[in-house]
């Protein structure tokens, strides 16, 4: 079996090379897809956001402002089919729980276009979250704060300012974390204190948001290298749990 998958591997590893190597890597270390840089080209650290609307899976509407003169927030990008993401629900549930009387608000979002509302509808039940969620049709959340990745979190304090982006943590298994990137930089937060690691390259599965509507021709390679990059995850994924 692990033969086999290897070679499924292989076979998909080829004609990716040329269109992911400049954005995304594997390092050895998660053995999953990882940001090469830090790819916020559009939204940077210190970014002060303006508005916006979203209405959450339970109907209640908010906007980042409204949200955010409550406490500092926490957008945390996920998906219903990546199973790096799906490793972090107990994380995100017991940070909800630790930090829910600080005043802290995380915002579940999942932006994938392959994660149809059901199948998210389907997931909550076993993940049981209890703060927000939100289905991100059109990607607008997604384009907004600038995601690419799931998991992925948005940290932002309570002048609506961008304080910390990129992974929850420094590993997608619990018991091998060495660092806490987005808790103790939401420590900081509260604490009136500089983030020390403000930004640093997430890992997971892709985000495909979407295409807006606007008159220009199918780029087919763009669809496929999400599709490919998320197979290669998951046979990563595979691996590890064959060893």
């Amino acid at each position: 079996m692990k033969h086999i998958i290897l070679s499924v591997l292989l076979i998909f590893n080829l004609p990716i090379v040329a269109l992911t190597q400049s954005e995304y890597t594997i390092p050895k270390k998660h053995r999953v897809i990882q940001e090469k840089t830090i790819q916020s080209q559009n939204v940077s650290i210190g970014t002060k956001f303006s508005d916006i609307r979203f209405t959450s899976l339970n109907g209640n509407t908010h906007t980042i402002l409204s949200l955010t003169q409550q406490g500092p927030v926490i957008f945390v990008f996920l998906s219903a089919e990546c199973p790096v993401a799906q490793r972090y629900a107990m994380r995100l549930k017991r940070m909800h729980k630790e930090f829910k009387d600080k005043h802290v608000t995380i915002v579940g979002v999942y932006s994938n276009e392959n994660d149809s509302a059901e199948d998210v509808q389907a997931y909550l039940k076993k993940a049981e979250y209890l703060f927000p969620i939100v289905k991100d049709i059109d990607g607008s959340l997604a384009r907004h704060l600038d995601a690419t990745m799931t998991p992925q979190a948005h940290l932002i304090d309570t002048t609506a300012v961008l304080r910390y982006r990129g992974p929850i943590d420094d590993n997608r298994y619990v018991t091998r974390v060495r660092h806490n990137y987005l808790k103790d930089a939401l420590v900081a937060v509260l604490s009136g204190k500089e983030v020390k690691i403000k930004e640093t390259p997430a890992f997971g599965c892709t985000i495909h948001l979407p295409d807006l509507p606007v008159e220009k021709p199918v780029i087919y390679h763009e669809q496929i290298t999400h599709i490919i990059e998320n197979m290669k995850t998951i046979i990563g994924f595979l691996l590890d749990t064959l060893k």
